[in-house]
C-alpha cells in the first residue's frame, strides 16, 4: 500500500468523521422553550377577556375546542423536541403561589402590572411563544377547522411568523381536526423557529428597560454625574452602561425627560457567566439570562450616586428600574 493510498484513506476518514460531527451536533441542537396560548384575537372575538386589553386565559380554556387544540398542538411541539410548559398548569401555579394579577408600585409612576402571560413565561423561561386561533366551521353532524399558529418573541413581543392550515369536513374528535390542519405546515413553522432562536443565539435577545426617577430621588437624569474623573448628565452615563453591556451596543434610547428613560431594542447575551460563586454556585458557570439579570449589575454601579435601585421584571424582556432615596 502506497503513501497516496493511505492519505487518501486519512482524508475519507476526516471526512466522514467531519460529516457525523455535524450530524450530531444539528441532532442535539439546543431548542427553545416554549408555551401554547389562545390567540389575542380569538379571546376578544369570545368576549374572554379580562379588561379591553387583557385575555382572561382561564376563561378561554374552558372552550373545549380551544383546551383541546392547546394541548394537541403542544403534543405535536413536544414531539418535535421542543421544551414545553402546559399553560393551564402554570395558571394554577400563580394562583397557588398568589401571584395571580400581581402589581408593583412605584411612587413616581403608580402601579406597573404584570399580565399573567408575562408572568407565566417569565416564571418558566420561554423563549416563544405559539398563538392559536381557531374557527369552526358546522356541516350537518360534520365539523372542520380553519387553525391559524402564529410564534412571538416572549422577550420583545414581536411576531416573527404565522401559518394556516384547515383539515377536512369530519366527525373524528378536536384533536384528529387539529393533527390534520397543523399537518400541511408543521415542518416549516418549526424550522423559522429554529432560525429565529439560531439568530437569539448569535445576537441576543431583545428587550426594553425602562428607567423612573421616584419622588425621593435626590438626582434627575439631567443630574450632572461624575465618575473617574469624567462629567456628564446621568442619563448618559446609564446609555453608556447599556451600549457598552449590550450585543454590540444595540439598544436605542426612545423617551428621554427628566424623570424618564426608556431604551427599546436593548439586545442582551442569551446566557452569562456567574462572576463569582455562593450558594452552591462555582465562578464561570453558564446560565441563561433575562433582561432581569442582565440589568442586575446597574444597581450596584448606580450606588455610587448615592440612590436606591429597585427592577421590576415585567415578563422576559421588560424591566422597570425605579432610582430613589438611598
Amino acid at each position: 500500500m502506497n503513501k497516496t493510498t493511505d492519505m487518501k484513506k486519512i482524508l475519507s476518514l476526516i471526512v466522514l468523521m467531519a460529516v457525523f460531527a455535524g450530524t450530531m451536533a444539528g441532532a442535539t441542537a439546543k431548542k427553545p422553550k416554549l408555551m401554547v396560548f389562545p390567540s389575542d384575537d380569538w379571546c376578544r372575538e369570545r368576549g374572554y377577556m379580562l379588561d379591553a386589553n387583557t385575555p382572561d386565559y382561564e376563561k378561554a380554556l374552558s372552550d373545549v375546542d380551544m383546551d383541546g387544540a392547546v394541548a394537541v398542538m403542544g403534543d405535536i411541539l413536544a414531539e418535535m423536541g421542543y421544551p414545553m410548559f402546559s399553560l393551564k398548569q402554570e395558571l394554577k401555579q400563580l394562583h397557588t403561589e398568589g401571584a395571580y394579577g400581581m402589581a408593583v408600585t412605584s411612587k413616581q409612576d403608580g402601579a406597573v402590572m404584570e399580565s399573567d402571560r408575562d408572568a407565566v413565561t417569565r416564571n418558566v423561561g420561554a423563549d416563544f411563544i405559539v398563538e392559536l386561533s381557531l374557527s369552526v366551521k358546522p356541516f350537518g353532524v360534520r365539523r372542520a377547522i380553519e387553525f391559524k399558529a402564529q410564534t412571538i418573541d416572549a422577550s420583545s413581543r414581536k411576531i416573527l411568523h404565522g401559518d394556516i392550515g384547515s383539515s377536512e369536513a369530519s366527525s373524528a374528535p378536536m384533536p384528529v381536526l387539529v393533527k390534520q390542519s397543523v399537518g400541511g405546515f408543521i415542518d416549516n413553522f418549526c424550522h423559522k423557529i429554529d432560525l429565529a432562536f439560531a439568530d437569539i443565539e448569535k445576537n441576543g435577545r431583545e428587550g426594553s428597560i425602562v428607567f423612573k426617577i421616584a419622588d425621593d430621588c435626590p438626582l434627575t437624569f439631567e443630574s450632572e454625574v461624575s465618575v473617574d474623573g469624567e462629567s456628564g448628565e446621568l442619563s448618559e452615563y446609564i446609555t453608556y452602561w447599556l451600549e457598552e453591556r449590550a450585543v454590540e451596543g444595540a439598544c436605542s434610547l426612545n423617551q428621554k425627560s427628566r424623570e424618564t428613560l426608556r431604551y427599546d431594542q436593548v439586545r442582551f447575551p442569551l446566557f452569562s457567566t456567574v462572576a463569582a460563586g455562593g450558594f452552591g454556585s462555582k465562578k464561570g458557570k453558564v446560565k441563561a439570562q433575562t433582561m432581569e439579570s442582565f440589568v442586575a449589575p446597574i444597581s450596584r454601579d448606580l450606588s455610587q450616586f448615592n440612590v436606591s435601585v429597585t427592577t421590576v421584571p415585567i415578563g422576559q424582556g421588560q424591566v422597570y428600574v425605579v432610582l430613589g432615596q438611598r
